[in-house]
């Protein structure tokens, strides 16, 4: 049980589903791994893009995430890190 609420401290829904979006966008093209915040909410079911832009930025403070190009916090491109993939890994298990 009291892993269970780590796991809810740790990263919340939206995240995660952020997150999951992400990693698909990367595994079906490794070569532009990147997508808009639009295209995002749309395959999330996040309808508010500044609910997506919140979760981004919580992910890109944990290192999950990070914008395109790199330190643009105002960019609508978002691609997942290796350690978002890798803590991905983790959260499935």
């Amino acid at each position: 049980m009291a892993k269970q609420v780590l796991k809810r401290n740790l990263i919340s829904k939206q995240e995660l589903a952020v997150l999951k979006n992400l990693h698909i966008k990367y595994s079906n093209s490794k070569e532009h791994p990147s997508c808009d915040i639009s295209q995002i909410s749309v395959d999330t079911g996040i309808r508010d893009n500044d609910e997506v832009l919140r979760a981004l930025y919580t992910l890109e403070g944990k290192c999950l995430v990070s914008p395109e190009p790199a330190g643009s916090f105002t960019s609508n491109i978002w691609k997942i890190t290796d350690v978002g993939i890798q803590a991905l890994s983790l959260v499935d298990q």
